[in-house]
């Protein structure tokens, strides 16, 4: 997979407008405003290329006596879109600004946490390879990590670790080095937000989760490569401002923007995204299509689920018992 020469930032005046739009409260018409190549396009049925007359006034170019108009609220975000006599009210996503952070869900969320910690993982069958847990700081220390899951302040108001710490199985963990090393060009170093994560805590986030929201979360009964030490939350961090790269997704969000493959948004975003997923897929990461942060590394050697907290994780070497409570 190649990765095109990075875009110019998208015009600081547009960005407000960007977003998806809809009549009937989004479910009979909707479609999304993007940037592309220095131009803003309208893509619902099709691709329409706008041309800007004027502070947000447009006319689609294959019909310039169509007017295509965006009012904004007072943060300078796009409210409605009109076009066609036909008004479309903008559908905001989580994390867009003037919308709140996910708050903790009206669970008994001590409760779900104190099931999870008695729950036992699934038995599995067949040959295992022996876990060799490696903080991946200890292979390539420019690394960031930053997990929310450790923060007490997250959205479930507790933290689910008990250290913030990025392990991952060594070769997987020698592969992230490499993808990091080579993001450099790009001028980028990685971030990660999740690396091994404890069985028992993918339990109580799948015990936690809305029906709406259980797609996002891995199914305990199986396990997920996260408890295995082979997948990783990824994002990037640009080496000239210390800052995250943009993404074109809001903190905490679950929604489309989600996808690895979401047309929205801005060219620097989908590069970006892009640029994430080329240098880890080189090394043998393989992105889940679903969540553009998400990848798993793919190995000849299957790890077993394992369930030890992340102060005891780093001790888990070829020799060790590689699970347990």
């Amino acid at each position: 997979m190649a990765v095109s020469p990075k875009p110019q930032p998208c015009p600081e005046r547009w960005l407000g407008l960007i977003g998806k739009y809809g009549s009937s409260g989004g479910t009979a018409e909707s479609f999304l405003v993007l940037e592309k190549d220095g131009q803003l396009q309208l893509l619902g049925q099709a691709y329409q290329w706008l041309s800007e007359k004027g502070r947000d006034t447009f006319s689609m170019t294959g019909d310039p006596n169509r007017p295509v108009i965006f009012s904004r609220d007072s943060l300078g975000q796009a409210v409605t879109c009109a076009s066609g006599g036909q008004q479309y009210s903008r559908i905001p996503y989580p994390g867009e600004p003037g919308t709140a952070r996910r708050q903790a869900r009206g669970l008994a969320l001590d409760s779900l946490w104190r099931e999870a910690r008695r729950a036992r993982p699934p038995r599995e069958r067949g040959r295992f390879a022996s876990a060799d847990l490696v903080e991946i700081r200890d292979l390539a220390p420019e690394i960031v990590v930053d997990q929310d899951y450790a923060d007490p302040g997250n959205t479930y108001g507790f933290s689910l670790y008990d250290r913030e710490a990025a392990y991952l199985q060594r070769p997987a963990a020698k592969a992230l080095a490499r993808a990091s090393g080579s993001l450099r060009k790009f001028g980028f170093i990685l971030k990660i937000g999740d690396a091994y994560r404890p069985w028992h805590v993918t339990k109580f986030l799948r015990l936690a989760a809305p029906p709406s929201e259980r797609q996002f979360y891995a199914n305990p009964a199986k396990g997920s490569h996260h408890n295995r030490g082979t997948a990783i939350d990824a994002t990037l961090v640009d080496l000239a401002t210390g800052r995250e790269a943009d993404m074109g997704y809001g903190e905490d969000e679950l929604s489309e923007r989600a996808a690895s493959d979401f047309p929205g948004g801005t060219s620097l975003q989908r590069w970006n995204r892009l640029a994430l997923r080329t240098a880890l897929e080189r090394e043998g990461f393989r992105n889940l299509r679903t969540e553009w942060w998400h990848f798993r590394f793919i190995s000849r050697r299957r790890y077993p689920i394992m369930n030890l907290p992340l102060s005891r994780a780093g001790r888990v070497r070829p020799a060790a018992r590689a699970g347990g409570r």
